[in-house]
């Protein structure tokens, strides 16, 4: 099952377990915004192509999640829409443009005065007009495919300049990357400024809704996931293309420091089978087996949770990079009272190694 199959399943997953967020009183926003920003050169390989400023723009609509149901979520009001996002690289030969599709959900930081402050994730895919060959254009080693995944991490302030008009400036981090299904692939991070504006449809009041969840009321949780993806390697002057399984398994405890706030510790134990190939066609050997220990910290809201981990290789047998240290970022959202649905980016500072898709559990 390949990456694409994957995000629909979860999207349609995760906008099933939500439906009764959407079947609340329709209060509709819409918003449009344009953006500015420049590329990361995380690799010295990058450092030419990466000499451009993209500009782009976005155009959005969605619901602002007002019932009780939906508070509950993350002891928060927010909003969930879809947003068509358009970036110009400004490097027509080598970048090309970028047409972005995606979910989000964003938290309010605050909703009672006319200032306030948003949290945005979003997810989803994108299309891209210039990728990777090896003879037209081989300088651009960002991404091979010409579909991909696009994250989304947004701090938004606002400003209502009218009760239902509202100013909007946010610092974005986007991150373009095919999750590893093909390479190259050492992924697009390019941070952004934005300016926008959001018009709400209806008028509405926010409701007066008691806190029901939080970490404090279970200071201490387990936690068990099983993530997977498919990984393609590409072929050599002596081998075929060929894709490969990679699954894992991740366990641990958090301990709770606030309400929303916990701190992490565990293992990984992965059989990568990308790297297994690598490790024959260089070695002569499959050596497809690593151990990790984990450390990290958890933003839980509810049933959403935001993880980030530094993971330790206690065991690697084939040196696939210099690296001993690797980050492991994650969204999950709890479904049932211990199952959780999400996924997750495994990356070596900004170099993205491979996305997974997870299942699991915690209690």
């Amino acid at each position: 099952m390949n990456y694409l199959r994957w995000l629909t399943i979860f999207l349609v997953l995760f906008i099933n377990s939500s439906f009764d967020c959407f079947s609340q009183k329709k209060n509709w926003f819409v918003g449009t915004g344009g953006h500015v920003g420049f590329i990361i050169p995380h690799d010295q390989s990058l450092k030419e192509v990466s000499k451009s400023n993209p500009w782009g723009f976005n155009l959005e609509a969605g619901l602002i999640l007002t019932r009780e149901s939906a508070w509950e979520n993350c002891n928060c009001f927010s909003k969930m829409g879809l947003a068509f996002y358009y970036f110009n690289y400004r490097n027509p030969e080598e970048l090309g443009s970028s047409y972005n599709l995606m979910l989000f959900g964003e938290p309010y930081l605050g909703f009672k005065s006319r200032f306030f402050m948003t949290l945005r994730g979003g997810m989803g895919i994108t299309y891209l007009d210039k990728v990777y060959d090896e003879n037209s254009n081989p300088n651009n080693l960002f991404y091979s495919a010409p579909l991909s995944f696009i994250l989304l991490a947004n701090v938004g302030f606002n400003y209502k300049i009218a009760p239902s008009f509202t100013a909007k400036v946010g610092v974005n981090y986007n991150h373009i990357s095919n999750g590893g299904a093909r390479q190259p692939n050492k992924g697009m991070n390019f941070p952004t400024i934005s300016l926008g504006v959001e018009k709400i449809i209806n008028d509405f009041q926010f409701p007066d809704y008691p806190s029901k969840f939080g970490l404090r009321s279970k200071p201490w949780q387990h936690y068990l996931f099983l993530g997977g993806s498919r990984r393609t390697i590409e072929k050599d002057s002596l081998y075929a293309e060929s894709a490969h399984l990679n699954i894992g398994l991740e366990g641990g405890v958090m301990r709770a420091i606030t309400n929303v706030n916990a701190i992490s510790g565990g293992f990984e134990f992965y059989y990568n089978g990308a790297q297994g190939e690598q490790s024959e066609r260089n070695n002569g050997s499959f050596k497809p087996f690593l151990f990790s220990i984990m450390l990290g910290h958890a933003l839980v809201f509810g049933r959403f949770s935001f993880t980030q981990q530094i993971g330790y290789y206690a065991y690697k047998p084939y040196d696939f990079n210099d690296k001993s240290f690797f980050q492991r970022y994650a969204v999950y959202y709890q479904l049932r009272n211990w199952f959780s649905l999400g996924f997750s980016l495994k990356a070596h500072g900004h170099v993205a190694d491979f996305m997974d898709v997870r299942v699991g559990a915690r209690w």
